[in-house]
């Protein structure tokens, strides 16, 4: 570890030395901590007290982290995005993954979780479009196409977006289908109360900050999003898109299966729920969704209030004291 860029810190932070690190100012630590890819920063923040609240001080605020590839190789994509959100501080809190057909999603999903931690919870989708920051221009690029069209345009591009949202806890929440002999069915009524519960667990309040969902094209999800609607109470900012493939991973999938048993299911949408932390660190303000509409975009209930925005805006953009808008989207082009 001495040898090692890390090592060197330590070495010159440690023991209250009075040269090196040991002697420099918090405004100029706090500048060279800045500069650091996320795994190394992480164990800057283990040297000493000290350091720890400087890292602190610089992950203080929400932060999202993003990169496209459109690198034909589907691996050497994967790790373009995959180092590139990890080369600065970000403590990963959720991932969302969008791709195109040339990515294996499941592979994509083992590959991604491996390096953001076991414990992030993360959805990844297969959409007929993903729009991003190249990691080679450093240029915003789109990708358009259908997920079911043989053009290269829809064939490559993976897009990735970490979450860092301090004061909020985070899972993916599934929605269930049941496939039994004389019962086929969402169990809607379950999803919403896992939802709930979950909020409460973590939060002791039965109302989430907000939900992303993602739904199984294959699956008519509709009718869950309205009663979802009805369940949340206005504050409650609802996005998603009900027509996709998609593959997920929960910190805690069990709490949410167990108590269907031996019966047969698949999983039609899963909600990625944002909830406060009831052990947040004092001082921390409170996190809130600012949703809006795009042209292209339709809402669901009818308690929506319609504006013009960009989804990738509305479904990535988390704003500091922003007035609360409640949405559900579902995507008819994009």
């Amino acid at each position: 570890m001495a040898d090692s860029p890390m090592g060197k810190l330590h070495s010159a932070g440690g023991g209250g030395s009075s040269s090196g690190f040991g002697s420099v100012g918090e405004d100029v630590l706090e500048s060279i901590l800045r500069r650091l890819p996320a795994a190394t920063f992480a164990s800057a923040a283990c040297v000493s007290r000290s350091w720890h609240w400087v890292c602190k001080r610089i992950l203080s605020r929400p932060k999202l982290a993003s990169a496209l590839s459109l690198n034909p190789c589907a691996q050497i994509a994967l790790q373009e995005v995959v180092d590139k959100v990890l080369s600065e501080p970000i403590c990963p809190h959720f991932a969302i993954i969008n791709v195109g057909n040339n990515m294996n999603m499941t592979d994509a999903l083992e590959y991604i979780g491996r390096k953001l931690g076991t414990g992030t919870p993360m959805v990844i989708s297969a959409d007929s479009g993903i729009i991003g920051v190249d990691v080679i221009t450093n240029q915003v690029k789109e990708v358009e196409g259908d997920i079911d069209s043989d053009s290269n345009n829809a064939e490559q591009g993976i897009i990735l977006t970490v979450g860092f949202v301090p004061g909020l806890k985070v899972d993916v929440v599934p929605l269930l289908h049941l496939e039994e002999v004389n019962e086929d069915r969402l169990m809607v009524d379950k999803f919403i109360m896992d939802i709930t519960e979950y909020s409460v667990a973590v939060s002791g309040c039965s109302t989430p900050v907000g939900v992303i969902m993602f739904g199984d094209g294959a699956a008519e999800i509709k009718s869950a999003a309205e009663k979802l609607d009805y369940a949340m109470p206005l504050e409650a900012a609802i996005v998603g898109d009900e027509k996709g493939n998609f593959e997920y991973r929960s910190a805690n999938d069990s709490r949410y299966i167990s108590a269907i048993g031996p019966q047969n299911y698949t999983t039609s949408a899963v909600a990625l729920v944002f909830a406060k932390d009831r052990h947040k660190c004092p001082g921390l303000g409170d996190i809130k969704f600012h949703v809006a509409v795009s042209d292209g975009l339709s809402t669901i209930g009818p308690r929506h209030r319609q504006h013009l925005l960009k989804l990738v805006i509305a479904v990535h953009c988390l704003l500091l004291d922003e007035k609360v808008r409640r949405k559900f989207l579902t995507a008819k082009e994009f």
